[in-house]
Order: C-alpha cells, then structure tokens, then sequence
C-alpha cells in the first residue's frame, strides 16, 4: 500500500475513534445517571423500609418504556450495552431487545473474544427486524475475517436489516467483498461502506434505500455503481470518496429522486481519462472536492440550491488556449450550476476558470456566495461578482499580505453595489495593503451595506489601535453599516 493510502486510512482509523470516544462518554453519562437517580431515592426516603423498597426500583430510566429504553442503547457501543443486565433484575435481559448491533474490534482483548461476542449477540432470537448493523474491525486475522464478515452480514439481512455500516480499517490487500444478498434486502434504508468490495450484482431490490455512503470502495466491474445507483429508486443522498482502486473511467450519476451528492477524489496522480457525469433532475445539493478527475458534466441540473466546488479539471499547469472542448466542458459545466442560491467556490477552481478564458455565465439567483483566495490576485473576485447581481451576502477567505497583488484595478461592479447587505472576511487582517484595501472598497462602494465582519491579528494592542483608527477614517456609502471587529481578546463596534 502507497504512503498516501497509509495516511488516509490512518486519518479516518483516528477520527472514528475519536467519534466513538464521545459516544462511550455519553453511555458513562447514561449509567451514572442511573446511579445518581437511584442513590438520591433511597437518601430522600427515610419513611420505613417497605416505602425505601419500593421506591428504590422507581428512578427515571426504568420507568422508561422498554422500547424507548431500547433504542437510547441502540446509539451505545453493544459491549456496553450487555454490561447493562448488572443493573437490576429488569435490565437483565434488556439487551436480547436492543435491535442492532455497534460494536468495533479494538473494544476486544483478542480476535477470538471478538467473534464470539458479535456471534453470541446474533444468535439471540428477536421478533423485531435488525435496525442496524455498525461494524469496525481492523485485526490481522484477514482470511478469517472476509467469511466471518460475510456470514454476520447474511445473518442480519436475513432479520429485515435497516441500516448496514460497515468499515475495514484492515491495513492490508484482502478486503471483504459484500455478500450479494444485501441486493435484495428490500427493508435496508441506508448503506455506509468503506475499504470493502462490492461484487457484480445479478439483480437489485432496494426500493426503500435513501442514503449511500462508498468510501474507498472497490468494485466488480465498471458497471457496478452505475446499476446500483440507479436501481435505488428512492434515493436522497450519495456520498462518494474515491481513489484510483476503483477502476471507473467514468462515473455516472443517474437518478430521479437523487437530492443531495458529494464527490470526493482522492487520487494524488491525476485521472486524464476519468469523468464524472450526473443526470439527476431533483438534485437540491452538489459538493465536489477532486483535483484529480479531468471532466465533468451535468444536466436536468435546474432544482439545484446551493453547491460547493472545488474542482481543477486535473489541469495543475496553465491550460493550453487551444484546447477548445476543455474550454466548453468548463463553460457547460459552469452553466448547469448557474441556478443555486448558495455557492461555495475555491480559489483554485477560480484560477481554472480564468486561466482558460471561460466566459462566465449569470448566477441570477445567486444571493450567498463564499469564496476562498489563499495567495491567488484579488482581480478575480471583481470579474466573478460582475456575474452575480443579485448578491447579498458574501465571505471572503484570504490570505492577507504586504503585496499590493493588483489590488489597486480591483473594480466593484454596479451589480455588487446595490444589493450587497452582509459581508464576513474570515482569515484576520493584519493592517497590510492586501486586507485593507479590500475593505475599503467593501464600504466604500455598498449603498445597502448593513454589517461587515472581520477580525484582527496582532500580539501587540497599539499595532491593533493604528488597524481601528484606520478602519475608522474609512468613508461608508451606507449610513446604516455596522462593522464588527474581533480578536481573540476582544470585539468592537464601530457603528
């Protein structure tokens, strides 16, 4: 496995433990509530023992219905929730009831006590359908755990299973290839799988599936994802990470109930023959964060909302003027997204963008735009507000500098003026030529302007007070605008 791959399962391995250590905080909390509640009725009743005995058994939780109780231990970590039968005698076989399972390998001494665990608790006869299935495992055992796996996934497919989870963080080449049986689970509603396989489907049944979730997941062949993506006819939202194991040239999104998608490349090489192609008339939500893949495309894109891009079309070098379909691809793709209200763009999707001459399209219904600039020239955001004339509200992340960058063409169209109400600057402002010319042309040029936010950065306060008076000697085309200006330390108004 490459160092790149390394890190990247090191990074997930790192952020579910740590997810999974506040969930065990919560079940603690849980416990110690019980015990508090119990302790504080037996203090409080003095009575006689008659009235402390029957009292002692009526705390909170337990008079809680057992379905409820049922599904707060459903969200607890299932080695914990078996701990529970200690408690009364009531508790004792509570959670036979619990229907799901939410257990990971490293809660484990050894790899035997694992298996053992997750067989005994699925051998237990329920009358209820499986709601969920959470798995981690990460042991050495890999040949023994491709069939064990699978064998516990029929087991709860079979039991009217909702909700499938699934994550190898085996560092190794054996992954677990998903039994074909989770096709045809017809209860299943969401789908969360990571470093597995998934194998060629004979046929697919999921009519009540409405989230996919495929992290780094290998597949059968090409056509794969596209057939299950499009046989899920309820689906709402599809999350994708991927790296070159996959093998798909080209990825095709196809749904009619599809609302929200997020893409994410991770493939450090480049993917020059890669495309990812989306035809979903109801999408609401698009987030793609891929340096890597070389073309996208969309149509029936014309309920889109809000959308968040970070793209390089794979051109990590300027991009040759003549190359006239990289040009019109990026000018259809800009085009298909024109639509949102909400857009998140990067300044390297930017840079593309202006490198290739593209001709922006209007964002006519564009009115919260958040755009990033880190060491890229200023003269950009002037050409992208010209396209946006119904704008109101703005962020701003860069990186401030000595540099003047251009700054000194930086032209605020007529479109920008008139409508701009809200504008944040959120990397601080260290008083250079960068940062506050960029804040003087703000509220110099919005008649309509009602708030700017922005904070500061310097270790000593009478460089912060030149930064104020500065601010404050600034003229404002809004009698109205209010600026908001923050340190770690402190905050002021300057109405």
């Amino acid at each position: 496995m490459s160092l790149t791959g390394f890190l990247m399962k090191f990074n997930r391995y790192f952020i579910q433990h740590l997810v999974d250590f506040f969930i065990k905080m919560l079940c603690v909390f849980f416990f110690f509530f019980f015990d508090l509640t119990f302790a504080m009725q037996i203090n409080m009743d003095r009575g006689g023992d008659a009235k402390r005995e029957r009292r002692s058994d009526e705390d909170r939780l337990s008079n809680l219905p057992e379905s409820l109780l049922c599904q707060i231990m459903l969200n607890i970590p299932t080695k914990d929730v078996v701990k529970s039968c200690v408690l009364s005698r009531r508790w004792r076989n509570l959670w036979r009831y619990v229907p799901g399972l939410n257990v990971e390998y490293s809660e484990f001494l050894d790899y035997n006590a694992f298996v053992s665990f997750v067989d005994r608790f699925l051998g237990v006869e329920r009358e209820s359908c499986f709601e969920r299935f959470r798995l981690r495992y990460d042991c050495d055992e890999e040949e023994r755990t491709i069939s064990i796996v699978k064998r516990w996934i029929n087991i709860v497919v079979n039991q009217k299973l909702k909700v499938l989870d699934v994550l190898d963080y085996t560092w190794g080449n054996e992954e677990v290839q998903i039994p074909p049986s989770v096709y045809t689970c017809e209860s299943l509603v969401s789908m969360k799988l990571c470093n597995v396989i998934l194998p060629n489907p004979q046929f697919i049944s999921l009519p009540l599936v409405k989230a996919i979730e495929l992290d780094i997941v290998k597949f059968a062949n090409a056509l794969v994802l596209e057939k299950l993506i499009s046989s899920c006819s309820a689906l709402e939202s599809l999350i994708i990470s991927r790296s070159s194991v996959d093998d798909i040239d080209v990825l095709r999104v196809r749904s009619r109930s599809l609302l929200r998608f997020k893409h994410i490349g991770n493939c450090s090489d480049g993917w020059d023959g890669c495309e990812v192609a989306i035809d979903a008339p109801k999408l609401e939500y698009l987030n793609i964060s891929d340096h890597s893949t070389a073309k996208f495309r969309i149509k029936n894109s014309g309920s889109l909302v809000e959308a968040n891009i970070n793209i390089i079309f794979n051109m990590e070098e300027l991009p040759d003027p003549n190359n006239r379909p990289k040009r019109k691809m990026i000018r259809d793709f800009l085009a298909e997204i024109s639509t949102v209200k909400t857009l998140f763009i990067s300044s390297h999707t930017l840079e593309v963008i202006f490198d290739s001459s593209c001709e922006l399209p209007v964002f006519h219904n564009l009115s919260s735009l958040h755009i990033d600039f880190e060491d890229h020239s200023l003269k950009m955001l002037s050409t992208f507000l010209q396209s946006c004339p119904n704008l109101k509200s703005l962020v701003v992340e860069f990186k401030d500098s000595s540099e003047e960058d251009g700054v000194g063409v930086l032209s605020i169209p007529l479109c920008f003026l008139t409508t701009l109400e809200y504008v944040k600057i959120e990397r601080p402002i260290t008083g250079e030529a960068r940062g506050m010319k960029l804040v003087s042309y703000i509220l110099e040029n919005s008649p309509i302007l009602k708030k700017l936010t922005l904070s500061l950065k310097s270790s000593r306060e009478n460089e912060e007070s030149v930064i104020l008076k500065e601010l404050l000697t600034v003229p404002r085309l809004s009698t109205s605008c209010k600026v908001v200006v923050s340190d770690p330390r402190s905050c002021w108004l300057l109405a």
